[in-house]
């Protein structure tokens, strides 16, 4: 048994049982709703009640509840509820004149956690901290959803690896929220959209059709890097960036040989483009010029801008309604290149569109010798992620520049082969960060995690099918051997984008926590004029991503002025850490195998799936506590609902 602390004020009240069983539902699947109300002028019945599921190993989750009698003129059957971890309600049926019941919230994901609960009532906590349901905010700022990156083109057909992207793209769209992909050289070789004969332009829009169809299948819309300079167009055909693998062909970074020709050649893609999928489509994406002109750009910064005015020029020939931006500098370049782009395009004698800004920022600066997954040191002049991004926004707004800036690519670490990007150090480093952009004066329009998936060409990663101790991808390469029970395991860093996207609508206030190392929580509620829920995530976070994982801090968390009528409260806590919906734990158990099994992949799928806690209080008054160890590199997220 398990003791959860319950009191309208502080202490112990409440002690109740574990449900750590996901075999049986509370109730059942989905709900039905109020059925068409009986006729019969004005005094006909409205909806009647809906009837639960039975088992959540039938249809999953927790009753839902159909449309309560009304009586009148057909009357509203009201949605099901959403069973937790079943299927959502349906909308109730219309009842005579009355309106249909308003459809159930989709269910939370996950299983219940091996083993007992983490809750306790013994001990001293390390650090209490504070939920105030009754005061709400800002709206929760879902910036980190907006964008993530694909590495390049030709991998969203085919990879080295022996498949492509395309189910990972769905996997990041549906269980983390992804709206739009990036990656790299759309108009490299591989995709094979420029030739030239006799001198005369040839396009060939067949594999760049293939690329974005995918992408628009996977529920998403391209954010549209330009690059890199295809061969017949290249002024130097051999200046080949050999540091970028992608499966053995190697971009050409030179400048176009002929502006003209290079203009024309992007408003001919626009105007492809708008005809395939519509002008209102394709003004809803984002088009980026050139991606990290410092060593991706054979002319460098010096000549960026040129190239950015060029390309513009070309694509609003095409349409001149598209939302323009760049320069998408690394890091290390990022403070000088923002700054000197605003500055042309705000030069009356160029009067270039731009629309947005980006850049890159990583955990992790070779030019200050931060260790990996720095969100925030106390040395704020360093370029760690946080603090580097408030200063951009300070050199944003010292040019009085308005538009958008995107973060379009961003991780733990900027190098492979740091375990920390595959293991609990970068979902704690994920919650951290978002956590602090989010509120935060100015966050980013969007953030663009590098990258989501394993099967990366940027370089070689070689043979391994799962983990290799530092590949940059959300999701594993898994092994076509294997099929597709080793496809896109989730990695630790995934998940916590997983948790992510469980997160209500609006903020409520939260104290107690530590923006430095250690531990710090964020909370919100469904909705602004909706209490069915509450979300608290809660993190520890050390910077180097090198402190123990095993080691825990006591959480005492209270909540105060719950939003819940009298009556029991369901609690599910889901637990991220080292043990906890971390695959890579268990592939340092199994002797980490270059190639996993048939039965080591089974394992390890098992391993990555989210799991929690569950059990259903009854507090007393408008509060309630509860203790928990919080790991170091871990992250929870407590949901608080009836």
């Amino acid at each position: 048994m398990m003791r959860v602390v319950c009191r309208a004020g502080a202490s112990l009240i409440f002690v109740g049982g574990l449900a750590c069983s996901g075999a049986k539902g509370p109730g059942g699947g989905s709900g039905l709703g109020g059925d068409q109300g009986l006729g019969g002028g004005a005094s006909g019945t409205g909806g009647r009640l809906g009837s639960g599921g039975t088992t959540a190993g039938a249809t999953g989750g927790a009753a839902g509840l159909g449309g309560a009698p009304v009586t009148g003129a057909g009357g509203t059957g009201v949605g099901g509820a959403s069973g937790v971890g079943g299927g959502a309600g349906r909308a109730g049926g219309t009842g005579g004149s009355g309106a249909g019941g308003a459809a159930g919230a989709a269910p939370l994901p996950g299983m219940a956690c091996a083993g007992a609960s983490p809750w306790t009532t013994t001990g001293t906590p390390g650090t209490s901290l504070v939920v105030n349901a009754g005061q709400r905010g800002q709206p929760w700022n879902r910036f980190y959803e907006k964008v993530v990156a694909s590495d390049h083109a030709n991998t969203i057909l085919a990879t080295a690896y022996g498949r492509n992207v395309q189910a990972a793209l769905k996997k990041g769209h549906d269980q983390a929220g992804f709206a739009y992909v990036r990656f790299h050289g759309i108009l490299n070789d591989d995709i094979g959209v420029y030739s030239e004969v006799a001198g005369a332009p040839v396009y060939n829009w067949t594999r760049l059709d293939q690329v974005y169809d995918a992408i628009i299948a996977a529920g998403m819309r391209p954010f549209v890097e330009l690059s890199f300079m295809p061969q017949a167009l290249a002024s130097d055909p051999t200046r080949i960036q050999t540091l970028l693998w992608y499966n053995n062909r190697s971009p050409n970074i030179s400048a176009p040989r002929d502006w003209a020709a290079w203009q024309t050649f992007m408003m001919a893609l626009v105007q492809h483009l708008e005809a395939r999928y519509g002008a209102a489509e394709v003004r809803n994406w984002y088009f980026e010029i050139w991606n990290e002109a410092s060593w991706m750009y054979g002319p460098g910064l010096a000549g960026y801008n040129m190239l950015y005015q060029q390309t513009v020029q070309g694509l609003l020939r095409g349409d001149p309604m598209l939302r323009v931006g760049g320069p998408a500098e690394s890091q290390g370049g990022s403070k000088f290149m923002v700054d000197s782009l605003i500055k042309y395009a705000r030069n009356a004698a160029n009067n270039a569109k731009l629309d947005f800004v980006t850049y890159h920022a990583y955990g992790q600066s070779a030019a200050t010798n931060f260790a990996i997954a720095s969100p925030n040191p106390a040395d704020t002049t360093q370029t760690a992620t946080v603090d580097f991004h408030a200063a951009i926004m300070g050199i944003a707004s010292a040019n009085q520049f308005t538009g958008n800036v995107f973060v379009t690519e961003w991780g733990p670490t900027y190098a492979l082969g740091n375990a920390q990007s595959d293991n609990e150090v970068a979902a704690s480093y994920i919650a951290k960060v978002i956590h602090l952009l989010g509120i935060s004066a100015a966050p980013p329009a969007g953030f663009s995690y590098w990258t989501l998936s394993d099967l990366y060409e940027e370089n070689d990663t070689g043979t391994n099918t799962a983990f290799r101790g530092g590949n940059f991808g959300l999701l594993l390469k898994g092994d076509p051997a294997i099929g597709a029970a080793s496809f896109d395991v989730a990695k630790p860093a995934f998940n916590a984008f997983r948790l992510l996207h469980l997160m209500g609508d609006v903020q409520i206030a939260t104290s107690g926590g530590t923006t430095g190392n250690g531990v710090n929580a964020g909370a919100t509620v469904a909705g602004a004029g909706d209490s069915s829920a509450l979300q608290i995530l809660v993190y520890n976070h050390t910077d180097g991503g090198m402190a123990s994982s095993t080691a825990s801090t006591l959480v005492n968390l209270t909540v105060n002025n719950l939003p819940f009528a009298s009556g029991p409260v369901r609690v599910r806590q889901y637990v991220l850490d080292r043990t906890h919906a971390n695959a890579y734990t268990t592939w340092v158990s199994q002797g980490s195998p270059a190639r996993p099994t048939a039965a080591q992949w089974t394992a390890l799928s098992a391993a990555a799936e989210l799991c929690y806690y569950e059990t259903t209080v009854t507090p007393t008054g408008a509060s309630w506590s509860v203790m928990f160890p919080q790991n170091n590199y871990s992250v929870s997220l407590l949901v608080l609902s009836r």
